[in-house]
């Protein structure tokens, strides 16, 4: 999974929870800002977009859009 903000930056992470609502991720850098927009993209294509909802340290949330 690689994941970049909403201009089309890569953000380097260890991505340390996923599910179908969202994910928890670390990284090395300096984290994105509540309420930024994230996208995901899978090994297999697919691609999920999202928002930061909670940043704590190195340490941030997304919630994805799952609207059909």
């Amino acid at each position: 999974m690689t994941l970049t903000d909403s201009a089309g930056n890569p953000i380097e992470v260890i991505v340390r929870n996923v599910s179908s609502r969202g994910l928890s991720a670390a990284t090395s850098g300096i984290p994105p800002a509540c309420n930024d927009v994230i996208r995901a993209r899978m090994d297999d294509g697919r691609e999920l977009w999202g928002l930061v909802r909670w940043v704590k340290g190195n340490l941030f949330g997304v919630e994805f859009d799952i609207r059909a």
